[in-house]
């Protein structure tokens, strides 16, 4: 798929993803402490079960035998364990135990490359050089490991010391090289991405606009099939995923609206009877009392002329406001899903007829909300702009470039050591079954 290109593009490593931050559209639940440290105990009986399969393969078979040969090049069958577990990580394969799927991709993602690029001398590097890209992968490596940290911690909720980062940190290292993930290992990855890098600048290819075009049509239309009449899966993939989606199901428009917020106690009361359904109205009225004034006024301003948006940034308490959401607001449809209920209803109704409406003031868990009709949202395909025309020609510039490693594979000798193989793929379920038995 397309819209994947970059994420093809990516390093194994998966560690720096984007985090969303819900804000007024839903909080994820926050965790305990406790539910940390289980993580950190569920991060050791992964890397068990990896250890576990390493050390079954490794005794069903003689020692760590070659379980193929490229170009001369034995590849043993613990490195094949280790790229095939990275390269599930990655996306790149199905599972990390699809040993027969990662050789194939080995062999045209990387021993192709290497074998070209030791041919046109693009693996020759100054000390120099070589001393930066090391002290680049060093950097990178470590980087990773702090995000790694940081992101347990935010996804679990939990308020960690100085002590307990340092802690879990050196956890996640011990892990990392137990499976082989050292900072060794990452410097040899750096150079050969460096290395490939060099090779691909030298594989020049030309992208007709007749081609550009097409994939263009075909993805909308793909699109469409898909997105047309699923509001939430639009949702999904433009707001969660943040994919570029080249279609746009009938019925959006973009709200901007202003928060107050309200004490703690008055938006707990309002959840449980919410909950509960009663007390709602009582619960509700409580919060436009705490903050009649701020909204009167609000609503007086606006009356006197003043935009909305200047509203927004003197009045609004959203932690997720920034600059584009002042400039664009939200985009809502009726059937939304990442947005509460009563904002959902508040964008639809009778007071939000037309452009430049303001709703009346909507209360939720989250405060109080007025809205503000901004725009339409334009339905079906999506025009031609220069960000979609440069991510179709990086596309299509790296099939035509993948296509090429391809046809040039068939220039090497590869042989299988098919009992080897055999042997390996035999030992999986049994290591599995082990490691749930566990």
């Amino acid at each position: 798929m397309l819209r994947k290109y970059k994420k093809i593009q990516q390093k194994t490593c998966q560690y720096d993803k984007k985090i969303v931050n819900l804000d007024i559209r839903g909080k994820k639940s926050r965790k305990r402490k406790g539910d940390f440290m289980k993580k950190k105990a569920g991060i050791w009986a992964v890397a068990a079960a990896i250890m576990t399969i390493m050390s079954a393969t490794a005794a069903a078979a003689e020692k760590d035998p070659v379980l193929f040969t490229f170009n001369g090049k034995d590849v043993f069958q613990s490195e094949l364990v280790q790229r095939t577990a990275a390269y599930a990580q990655g996306g790149m394969i199905s599972s990390d135990t699809a040993y027969r799927e990662a050789i194939e991709y080995m062999i045209e993602n990387q021993l192709v490359a290497e074998a070209k690029a030791a041919e046109l001398g693009l693996d020759q590097y100054t000390d120099e050089e070589l001393e930066a890209l090391r002290k680049e992968a060093d950097e990178y490596y470590e980087q990773q490991l702090d995000a790694l940290v940081t992101y347990y911690a935010e996804q679990n909720g939990a308020e960690l010391s100085d002590e307990d980062k340092a802690e879990f940190r050196e956890e996640l290292k011990t892990v990392w090289e137990e499976i082989g993930t050292t900072k060794e290992s990452a410097e040899k990855t750096h150079i050969f991405n460096k290395t490939r890098d060099r090779l691909l600048e030298t594989m020049e290819v030309e992208n007709t606009e007749e081609e550009i075009q097409q994939v263009f049509e075909e993805q909308i239309e793909k699109d469409r099939i898909q997105f047309e009449d699923n509001v939430k899966m639009y949702e999904y993939f433009t707001y969660y995923q943040n994919y570029d989606v080249w279609y746009t199901p009938e019925g959006f428009r973009k709200v901007q609206q202003i928060l107050l917020k309200v004490d703690e106690e008055l938006t707990d009361a309002y959840k449980k009877a919410v909950d509960s359904e009663e007390g709602v109205e009582e619960a509700r009225e409580a919060i436009l009392e705490a903050r009649q004034d701020t909204v009167d006024e609000i609503y007086k301003k606006f009356e006197d002329g003043a935009e909305f948006k200047s509203l927004m940034e003197e009045y609004s308490e959203d932690p997720g406001l920034d600059a584009d959401m002042v400039e664009n607001g939200y985009l809502v449809h009726q059937e939304s899903a990442v947005w509460g209920a009563e904002f959902a209803a508040g964008a639809f109704s009778d007071k939000m007829q037309s452009v430049g409406d303001v709703s009346d003031p909507v209360v939720s868990k989250y405060g109080i909300q007025i809205l503000y009709y901004l725009s339409d949202v334009p339905s079906g395909p999506v025009e031609m702009s220069d960000p979609i025309h440069e991510s179709i020609e990086k596309y299509l510039t790296s099939q035509k470039r993948a296509d090429m490693l391809k046809d040039w594979a068939e220039e090497y000798e590869v042989t299988y050591n098919e009992e080897a193989l055999k042997a390996l793929e035999e030992a999986v379920p049994e290591a599995t079954a082990e490691t749930q038995h566990h």
